[in-house]
């Protein structure tokens, strides 16, 4: 029998009434669309499952330039093969963004071919979940966290913004909403990651913008993917379907809004302003709880 969180995340389609009343995205504007990636370079990290590989069929339907990056060849050289009879052209790249050697050849890979990006998604992506005593000789948790969400995306953005990135380009930051949140036990390596990555991205904004460059940083809720339905405290709880994320992002590219958090998101980040420590004192008790 397969695994019910494997269905999950082979099921995109699948939301349930209240995951469409929590995670509505709206229908994409094809027109606007095209206006905005027509005969664009499009760089996506994580591209070989998850969001990023619903992305790819979405935007291989315009002329456009499709830079895909995950570590995975095989399963890249599959994505391409299903999209080879499309309007776009796709380069794929087999990458691991934790080494600093691969993304320095795969930059000087561009540069020798004159490859200029316009639109950078970061959606790669590593989450741990484990406490602080099984993770005392597992400091490469810690590590591979890092390097995934944080070091090796702003080397990689540094690097594209030597020289490699067009005029009035657009940078998209794919984040989660824990990012803003209390910390959370068990999630110290993954969120202190993603949050030192949307620190540095916040942080470039402003300089970013001066020179006509565009940031959207999405904050997402659970999303059916392999990387979070690995974790078995997340298979009952409600989530946003791949495709649906792809949409939105897709939508953020049209509207380059800068930021997107969940509509209730506002009423969850009230109640942790008005009630400091709750979530503390919660996760205190419930540790407690567990040890008798």
């Amino acid at each position: 029998m397969i695994p019910e969180y494997k269905k999950d995340y082979e099921d995109n389609n699948r939301q349930s009434m209240l995951e469409n009343i929590l995670f509505p995205v709206r229908n994409i504007n094809e027109k606007r669309l095209q206006e905005r990636v027509e005969n664009k370079t499009i760089l996506i990290t994580g591209a070989s499952y998850g969001i990023g590989a619903a992305l790819i069929p979405i935007l291989a339907e315009y002329t456009v330039t499709l830079l895909l990056v995950a570590r995975t060849e095989e399963r890249l050289a599959t994505l391409k093969k299903s999209i080879d009879d499309n309007a776009c052209n796709v380069k794929i790249y087999a990458a691991d963004l934790r080494d600093e050697n691969e993304i320095s050849n795969l930059l000087e890979l561009w540069k020798n071919e004159n490859i200029n990006v316009d639109i950078i998604i970061n959606n790669a992506g590593k989450s741990i979940y484990r406490k602080l005593w099984n993770s005392l000789d597992r400091f490469h948790d810690t590590q591979r966290c890092a390097a995934t969400n944080y070091t090796g995306p702003v080397q990689l953005i540094l690097g594209v913004l030597n020289g490699l990135l067009q005029k009035e380009a657009h940078i998209i930051n794919v984040s989660a909403i824990n990012v803003l949140l209390p910390p959370a036990v068990g999630w110290s390596a993954y969120q202190s990651s993603k949050v030192a990555f949307d620190q540095w991205l916040k942080c470039s904004e402003a300089e970013l913008k001066a020179e006509n460059i565009s940031v959207s940083s999405i904050y997402l809720p659970l999303v059916r993917t392999r990387m979070s339905m690995v974790n078995e405290n997340k298979h009952g709880q409600p989530a946003m379907s791949k495709e649906k994320a792809a949409k939105l992002i897709t939508n953020y590219i049209i509207n380059r809004k800068r930021r997107y958090t969940p509509w209730w998101f506002g009423v969850v980040r009230l109640s942790a302003f008005i009630f400091p420590g709750t979530l503390y004192r919660i996760q205190l008790r419930q540790i407690k709880k567990a040890d008798k």
